[in-house]
């Protein structure tokens, strides 16, 4: 019976849609015999009024003579059905699932029946029926009076708002199921689901499929292909914005368009098998198309779960994850790449019993708000007007910074960047955006109901491995992954509101995107640590913090501390968000905390945690702030003082911190001591760890300088460790293993010199590794790195280096700089300010400067190194310093772009950058001569200058192509007749150009191109003695040979272009590169 009445309760709402949408038809009709009436008939036509009436009351009857549960007409004395005794409302035996038997048993006169809703006591208010049932039972009763309209119409009315109270009082109750207080309620919708259609599919069929379906896809594995270019990958898109505009602009189809926007990637991307190419993904996509639009969702879905079927089971091993590295590293994600080798790799747990539950615990369920926690009183008003900056263009530069993996939708950062901000199609990623801005407006300014955004705030939650047992339970890091379409509507709305979150808690609470943020608590602990009057220093650490933020307490005190948050972050944590663990059906819920894979949630935790912090520091009539100082980055804590002051701020946070969610632990929180003061603290901190030597803090260390020390020697252990990793790799995939270190391994060490000062002689021994083990790696020799090479691939790559940085040599100057970065901040932290201005203006100024100085320095450091080298040396590290020339080195390996260099050619890449003897090569040139590197590129059998100076011409009319018209390779001159031309004019009658083409430099003018490639280390251009004057003779003799003939003779205009073998490009060249690039 339970499930009958949920059932009957939802098909109840529908029943009620339906009534409402004939009631409203009626109004009409009604308002059109009014004008008739009038019209006809000022004096009054009883007759035709009662004619009216009467027509409007058959009308109303048949409406009646429906089914309670299905909704459709029957007749009564042709079909089984039943009444309610108390309502007088028929239903179908088969809708109520009554068979034959029970139905014989009630036709007794004896026997009572009542529905579902008359047992639960509630029937007026889950089906309003009783109003047309008693409006109907009044009009039977006096059918020969005259009904006024006016009587009619407010029955209509009374009928309406009827219906909606039920709605509104659903909400009330799940409200109050929730615990959730003060929270405004959820506008109504002004139309619902019973009105859609898509395809075959009507009404809340349309909810139940979708639903399920979501339910369905979010169990597959990741298996899409690249949206294809064309029109097909146009129509997908479009289809894509009607879907995000149907939510946006409050359509029936609105509680399901979120949804259906997430299952769309699923059902219409899904790549046929492995080696499947663009044309197969092309018709698939067509045909894939044509269901959605039919509203063919079982199909859709039973192919895609047909090709779930054939998925291959992946394999984990250490050979496993050096292949997903690799991987990984040619797609550009370094810093996932990175996860999967060296200390800090990490493995995915299956969703085992043990893994399930701990997962649970760590997700525990919503507590109720406690009331002396509550902020009340009257909440700033925020104006629609404010979000209205969220527009298109914000949402793609969104897009563009956002990275990751996908959500439980399977499309992830890459496929949204590929359909918001491709220009492949034209004007569609453009309409996208808008149609996502209107929709990101709306959930910042309208309170909607949270159902709506099922899918919009599922993760996927993955259980990585801590390899460490706690209390006999495997130690799990849950990590959350949201739909990335969250996290770029997210990434929006912080751009617009970020500074009013970091004026509600800043300089205390750090965490909210203020810049240099970390790097500021740490100095200002550090600083807090070493000042004289400071007795000790408190580092809080809190169990399972950003999952035991109390969400009620939260939602309401948001509407105080940030009030232009407060609607986003309502709509969005209203509701548990779904979380989905791959190999296990069940859903979890996130029922506390905030949800990782959420831009707004570090926003969110750090506002709510405000009154708690403000509340630590007045303790009654006492003010700490005059005598302690605390520094939060979101639920790190750090308090400083006297020791009698931080205790009572301790015992404070730990009987004031559960009523926020946020829980200290004892076990894991530390009393960093001055000596003199140890046993007086043990004795005011029995349950916590007092040291006098020091702790880590946010990555760096407090403390001593011997505890710095054995902290420091950890730390070079690990990243020592790392390096060997990479070197292994580095023997097969040198290119890849280069990049990983520059732009991933060593931020790791480089944030430590950042934040911990006086550290350069302890990080000698990484020096020392890196100089002996990874750069011999890369270069595939073994050999002992003099000091010169040492100290020229430690130049940056626009110098001419490798940029491998000597660590011990810049840690000194990291940290100096970071002081100066974030020194205002540090100060306000420190002098505990009770608000912070960020000055936007300052800030870039003070960057600049730095960058300023950093230049400089390498500067005087390449001068250094210069006056070591011999000619040849100098020449061939002016070449690698030119502008261009270090493109292949500093670009990612990115495989979509071909700019993979297997081993041999990035070896190669880089004897040639700095004059190194080649491996593996003949000692004699085909023409006989001596084989070297400069022969080997000058030398015209070796076929080295023809392929070069082909490839350029080739990549220059490919560029030319879309943008110009009449490209043509190879173009033959017009014959020069009795022309005369200057000395050193081309005069040949079958002369051609390289390239040719009309409307580079003005419209239908036609412009040629000849390319020449020197090799600067030529005797033949050794004799200049800049590579600037090298440049300007090879174009002067082009113009020369070309630019008279071209002139006077095809009446068109002549561009040389000039390029050296290391990559660098002339002046001419560059200008007319960068004008086909605009």
């Amino acid at each position: 019976m339970h499930l009958r009445s949920a059932t009957l309760s939802d098909e109840s709402n529908e029943f009620v849609d339906s009534t409402l949408e004939t009631l409203d038809a009626l109004e009409a009709s009604f308002q059109e015999l009014v004008r008739r009436i009038d019209d006809s008939c000022t004096d009054g036509c009883p007759n035709d009024l009662e004619r009216t009436n009467t027509d409007v009351r058959i009308l109303s009857d048949l409406d009646a003579d429906r089914c309670g549960h299905c909704n459709e007409d029957f007749k009564i004395n042709s079909e089984k059905s039943v009444c309610c005794d108390k309502c007088d409302i028929w239903y179908h035996i088969t809708c109520l699932g009554i068979t034959d038997a029970e139905y014989n048993r009630l036709s007794k006169k004896s026997v009572k029946w009542s529905c579902s809703f008359c047992q639960a006591g509630d029937h007026q208010a889950q089906r309003p029926m009783g109003i047309i049932t008693q409006t109907l039972a009044e009009l039977d009763q006096a059918p020969t009076q005259p009904v006024p309209v006016s009587t009619l119409s407010q029955v209509i009315r009374e009928f309406r708002n009827a219906s909606e109270e039920p709605n509104q009082e659903l909400a009330q109750n799940s409200s109050q199921a929730n615990q959730v207080p003060n929270l405004p309620a959820i506008e109504a919708p002004t139309r619902t689901i019973s009105s859609a259609s898509w395809g075959s599919l009507k009404g809340s069929e349309i909810r139940d499929v979708v639903n399920s379906t979501y339910d369905t896809i979010v169990t597959w594995r990741t298996n899409l292909f690249l949206l294809p270019t064309g029109k097909i990958g146009q129509e997908f898109i479009e289809e894509m914005t009607k879907t995000i505009n149907y939510f946006a602009s409050s359509s029936p189809f609105e509680e399901v368009a979120l949804t259906m926007a997430m299952i769309m990637p699923a059902l219409l991307l899904q790549k046929p098998s492995r080696k499947s190419k663009t044309k197969e993904h092309v018709s698939y996509l067509g045909k894939r198309l044509k269901w959605w639009r039919e509203g063919n969702i079982d199909l859709l879905l039973r192919e895609g779960a047909a090709i779930q079927r054939c998925l291959a089971k992946s394999k984990n091993s250490k050979e496993h994850g050096e292949k997903v590295f690799i991987r990984l590293m040619l797609q550009g994600k370094v810093s996932a790449a990175l996860r999967w080798i060296g200390k800090q790799s990490t493995s995915v747990l299956s969703a085992t019993t043990e893994v399930v539950e701990e997962l649970k615990r760590l997700h525990p369920k919503g507590a109720p708000a406690d009331e002396s926690g509550l902020l009340q009183g009257p909440i700033d008003d925020v104006q629609p007007v404010e979000f209205d900056r969220i527009d298109g263009d914000l949402i793609q530069r969104c897009a563009k910074k956002t990275g990751g993996s996908a959500g439980p939708s399977g499309l992830d950062s890459d496929g949204w960047k590929r359909i918001l901000c491709s220009r492949q199609f034209k004007s569609k990623p453009a309409e996208l955006c808008e149609s996502i801005a209107i929709m990101a407006r709306k959930i910042c300014t309208h309170h909607i109901d949270p159902t709506y955004l099922r899918a919009y705030t599922a993760s996927r939650l993955v259980p990585l491995d801590k390899k460490v047992i706690t209390d006999g339970r495997p130690a799990i890091r849950p990590v959350g992954i949201g739909e990335v379409l969250r996290r770029i509507t997210g990434k929006a709305l912080m751009e617009r509101v970020g500074r009013d979150i970091r004026n509600a808690t800043a300089p205390i609470q750090v965490c909210s995107g203020v810049p240099g943020g970390v790097e500021a608590a740490v100095h200002a602990v550090r600083k807090l640590y070493e000042d004289e009057a400071t007795e000790a220093v408190i580092l809080v650490d809190a169990e399972n913090a950003f999952n035991l933020m109390n969400r009620k307490l939260a939602l309401n005190n948001i509407q105080y501390t940030c009030p232009q948050i407060s609607t986003y972050i309502i709509n969005t944590y209203r509701n548990p968000g779904a979380l989905h663990v791959a190999g296990y059906d069940e859903v979890l819920c996130s029922d506390e905390g905030v949800t990782q894979g959420d831009n707004s949630a570090m926003g969110m935790y750090s506002c709510s945690l405000m009154p708690l912090l403000r509340g630590l520091m007045l303790q009654g009539d006492e003010n700490l702030y005059e005598i302690l100082k605390q520094i939060w980055y979101a639920d790190d804590a750090a308090a400083g003082g006297k020791l009698e002051d931080m205790a009572k701020w301790w015992s404070m946070l730990c009987e004031k911190g559960p009523t926020y969610g946020y829980h200290p632990k004892p076990s894991k929180s530390w009393v960093i001591v001055k000596p003199q003061f140890l046993e007086k603290a043990k004795k005011l901190f029995p349950n916590l760890n007092v040291t006098d030597s020091g702790h880590k803090y946010l990555g760096s260390y407090i403390g001593t300088e011997e505890g710095k020390m054995d902290f420091i020697e950890k730390k070079i252990t690990a990243w020592m460790g790392d390096i060997d990793e990479m070197s292994k790799i580095a023997a097969r995939e040198p290119q890849v293993a280069y990049a990983a270190f520059v732009y991933g391994l060593s931020k790791r060490w480089v944030y430590v010199c950042r934040t911990t000062p006086g550290i350069s002689h302890l990080l000698k021994k990484l020096e020392f590794k890196i100089r002996e083990t990874f750069i011999p790696a890369i270069l595939d020799r073994i050999f002992s790195c003099t000091d010169t090479c040492r100290k020229m691939f430690a130049l940056p790559a626009r110098e001419g280096g490798l940029s491998i940085y000597d660590v011990s040599e810049a840690a000194d100057s990291e940290y100096q700089n970071s002081c100066k970065m974030t020194k205002k901040l540090t100060d306000a932290i420190y002098n505990q300010d009770s608000e912070f201005q960020d000055d936007a203006q300052e800030g870039y100024d003070t960057r600049a400067e730095i960058s300023k100085e950093r230049v400089m320095f390498y500067k005087d450091k390449r001068s250094e190194v210069y006056e070591t080298l011999t000619d040849l040396e100098k020449l061939h590290l002016d070449l690698a310093s030119e502008k261009g020339a270090s493109s292949w080195l500093t670009a990612l390996p990115l495989k979509s772009f071909g700019f993979i260099l297997n081993k041999q050619e990035f070896n190669d890449a880089i004897c040639l950058r700095y004059n190194l003897k080649l491996k593996n090569v003949p000692t004699t040139c085909v023409c006989g001569e001596d084989y070297n590197i400069n022969h080997s590129l000058i030398c015209k059998k070796g076929g080295y200058v023809n392929f070069r100076h082909n490839s350029l011409c080739k990549l220059t009319a490919e560029l030319l192509g879309p943008i110009c018209k009449d490209v043509v390779l190879e173009p033959h001159l017009l014959p020069i007749s009795n022309t005369v031309l200057p000395p050193g004019s081309i005069t040949a009658d079958n002369a051609r150009c390289d390239v040719s083409a009309v409307g580079v430099w003005n419209p239908l003018e036609r412009a040629f191109f000849d390319v020449r490639v020197f090799h600067a280390p030529a005797p033949s251009n050794r004799r200049h003695t800049t590579i600037a004057r090298m440049y300007n003779q090879h174009e002067t003799l082009k113009k020369t040979a070309y630019n008279a003939r071209v002139l006077q003779v095809e009446k068109a205009v002549f561009t040389p272009l000039v390029f050296s073998t290391t990559g660098g490009v002339g002046g001419v060249a560059e200008r007319f590169y960068k004008r086909i690039a605009e």
